[in-house]
């Protein structure tokens, strides 16, 4: 069954393009232009997610967040809110998160990340798209079978180990970003690394074998730092 997305966006443009993007990684959207059209729709039909404008001609996002999070659900929980703004500032983005938003993104969005922060919100909240071939996720050198936990290469099936799955998992759902060593173990480990990145490096090493062989930099090193996983 295909996960449903809210896109709040008085864009039309942006709303469509965001919707074309959503809907070829599986999921079935409908868009609202304004904080009222929005908070109907909310109160009509179940979504799992809400992609939510900071910005909207009667109201702000945090404002509709807020009284989401008031709301009577039927699986007693408000499905995530990824928020949208063009307003980079730290005040901006507290507000949004403080409101009960889940994450936030800066436009122009740029749409791989956009995506596998969808993807993020979805598999925290117990609500990851099942649809047929939903479990598949397309990269510049593998594929990934979240079903299976195989790497899938030039026709070829490897699978991982579940720490491999799980630090590969964590990569793709921070693209683009420095993820710092301890910070790394810590979020895939779920424990201190004191200081000692080792273990961390071993495991970087053998998924680099598996998912880019050919050393074309999908996993970045930034010495002395960490790690940084180039979505493609």
């Amino acid at each position: 069954m295909k996960t449903k997305v809210l896109i709040v966006e008085d864009e039309a443009d942006l709303a469509v393009i965001t919707s074309i993007h959503l809907e070829k990684a599986g999921h079935q959207t409908r868009c609202a232009t304004t904080c009222q059209e929005a908070l109907e729709y909310l109160t009509q039909e179940m979504y799992d997610l809400v992609v939510m404008d900071e910005m909207l001609p009667d109201g702000t996002g945090h404002d509709v967040c807020a009284k989401m999070q008031k709301m009577t659900w039927a699986d007693g929980r408000c499905p995530p809110v990824l928020f949208t703004s063009c307003e980079p500032d730290s005040f901006t983005i507290i507000k949004a998160l403080s409101s009960g938003g889940d994450d936030y993104m800066v436009k122009p969005i740029h749409y791989p990340e956009f995506l596998a922060r969808v993807e993020a919100l979805l598999r925290r909240s117990g609500k990851h798209n099942q649809s047929e071939g939903a479990h598949m996720r397309q990269f510049a050198t593998f594929s990934l079978d979240t079903n299976t936990h195989q790497i899938l290469r030039e026709g070829q099936a490897e699978e991982l180990s579940p720490v491999e799955y799980r630090l590969l998992c964590h990569l793709i759902d921070h693209p683009n970003t420095l993820l710092l060593y301890d910070a790394l173990y810590q979020s895939v480990w779920d424990s201190d690394s004191l200081g000692d990145n080792r273990t961390v490096m071993v495991h970087i090493s053998n998924l680099r074998k598996k998912i880019d062989p050919y050393g074309s930099g999908v996993i970045a090193t930034v010495r002395n730092a960490g790690y940084i996983f180039n979505h493609k």
